[in-house]
């Protein structure tokens, strides 16, 4: 009789193999055929597809290889920071008032006074917030507190080093904001907006010190015209000296125009000075303002206004959503603070991170590379392999894993705004959710195709070319990805098996 069972069920099985391998076989082929259309070399690109549920690989093409992942590194490290911190961490900036000091103590926040971030919150009278108002949430706690004089403000950034810049990014872009400054003590992004306008009055030299926020005591070197006459009329352009806060401004402004984003300097002294600035503004004296030094101690104290928290969910949607660089840095570095009990660094981060990753994959991946936490570094080394191992770890069931999976962009958000829209199809029963990466010459995307009954496949795809091709690339990308839709909405894979 057991004979006879599973000779009746042979036949089944048999028939579900075939189709489960049909399925497979023909992604691998979509695959191949959708590089040679793409119009690059097959060298230069690696994609792997792994069954979540089953972890079963569908799609290899050079997924072994290490190549430079872009902005895909940022799933590594957010997904590392979401496991290690869990689903409820905060992160959480405090003002202490400590005997005749004033203490603002970091937590590597990346997103305290994020003005993208300030306009969807609400004052007490329910006003929108801006720089300024955030400030203000301080400066009126001290006042209220009947404080008039404070001999020393100190900033203690401490939770992190002050290797502010990763060696290995490209000196010329430090004054963009993607290659904003890594502190434990972050405010505005690190950046600060110039609002340069035309001249009045009869000058010559167009207005450029007005900034957001405001800022007095800036070193700004003009040599912006305001002439309507000049071929080109309306260019602005800043550049910062290394390791400085001088800002030279070239161009022609003849009409007010949009805000420019410049990365600053030591953003920990300069939040120091802008709070002090605020207080004596109210008619509070402040006598110096200094950072923590290696040798004080636990600043211990009464704390002044409300405790600035910013839950992690948030930080990994910043991160992952519109790929701010500062929010994975500040990530890795919170990382390699927490475990290693001491400053967080590039260093430590790294060693965090790259731990986390080797641990859920099936096999270590002995040429994995971790050099920076949002990809900017091109020193990174990861596989498609590994990368779509990585996400094939992730449990939805898990409060932790699911936040990060979340905080990854649909076609028509975030990064992925203008991503899939050109392809005559809407999803029906199924999601994509996935994080793109650029450099020069790299051009990344990873992410999950996901169905109504919680199938997932997780995917990366890694072109690196010795010439720049991110058009070419796009388009693959996306034939591939809008594959595996169609498999997964066509059902040809529901009744894979391990």
């Amino acid at each position: 009789m057991p004979t006879r069972r599973i000779l009746r069920g042979f036949p089944t099985c048999i028939a579900l193999l075939a189709v489960i391998g049909s399925g497979q076989a023909a992604l691998q082929g979509d695959a191949e055929q959708a590089i040679r259309r793409s119009g690059l070399e097959r060298d230069d690109v690696s994609i792997c597809v792994i069954d979540a549920e089953t972890g079963q690989r569908l799609v290899d093409i050079n997924s072994q290889v290490p190549r430079i992942p872009a902005s895909n590194m940022k799933l590594l490290t957010s997904g590392a920071a979401a496991r290690l911190l869990g689903a409820d961490y905060m992160f959480k900036t405090r003002l202490l008032l400590d005997d005749d000091r004033l203490v603002v103590v970091g937590d590597g926040d990346p997103a305290f006074g994020d003005s993208m971030l300030l306009e969807r919150m609400v004052d007490e009278t329910g006003r929108s917030l801006d720089v300024e108002s955030f400030l203000s949430v301080w400066v009126d706690a001290v006042v209220a507190d009947g404080t008039t004089s404070i001999d020393e403000l100190i900033v203690d950034d401490r939770i992190f080093d002050r290797e502010y810049i990763h060696p290995s990014w490209p000196r010329e872009q430090l004054v963009k904001r993607y290659c904003a400054e890594v502190s434990g003590l972050m405010f505005h992004r690190n950046i600060i907006q110039f609002l340069p306008r035309p001249a009045a009055g009869g000058s010559t030299r167009a207005d450029v010190t007005r900034s957001r926020p405001a800022v007095d005591f800036l070193e700004i070197r003009n040599q912006v015209t305001s002439d309507p006459k000049k071929r080109v009329t309306d260019l602005f352009d800043v550049q910062r000296a290394y390791g400085t806060n001088v800002f030279t401004m070239r161009g022609n402004v003849t009409r007010p125009m949009t805000p420019q984003e410049v990365t600053v300097h030591d953003m920990p002294t300069m939040f120091g000075r802008i709070l002090a600035e605020r207080l004596r503004n109210r008619g509070v004296r402040v006598e110096s303002v200094r950072l923590a030094n290696a040798d004080d101690p636990v600043f211990e104290g009464r704390t002044i206004g409300p405790v600035v928290m910013t839950p992690l969910s948030q930080v990994l949607e910043r991160c992952n959503m519109d790929s701010y660089n500062l929010y994975a840095e500040a990530l890795l570095k919170k990382l390699g603070a927490t475990y290693s009990r001491s400053s967080g660094s590039w260093e430590n981060g790294t060693t965090v991170i790259r731990h986390s990753v080797q641990e859920h994959l099936p096999r270590p991946d002995p040429k994995l590379k971790v050099a920076d936490g949002s990809g900017m570094s091109r020193s990174n080394q990861v596989s498609a392999a590994t990368i779509a191992q990585w996400l094939a770890s992730m449990d939805p069931s898990n409060p932790s894993e699911a936040v990060f999976i979340e905080s990854l962009p649909e076609p028509g958000e975030g990064t992925l705004r203008n991503r899939f829209q050109d392809r005559g199809r809407k999803l029906e029963n199924s999601r994509i959710l996935a994080k793109s990466g650029y450099l020069r010459r790299s051009c990344t995307l990873s992410g999950y195709v996901l169905d109504d009954r919680g199938r997932r496949l997780c995917f990366s795809i890694l072109v690196n070319t010795p010439t720049n091709q991110p058009k070419a690339a796009k388009k693959l990308h996306e034939a591939v990805v809008l594959d595996l839709v169609e498999q997964i909405e066509r059902g040809s894979l529901s009744a894979a098996q391990p």
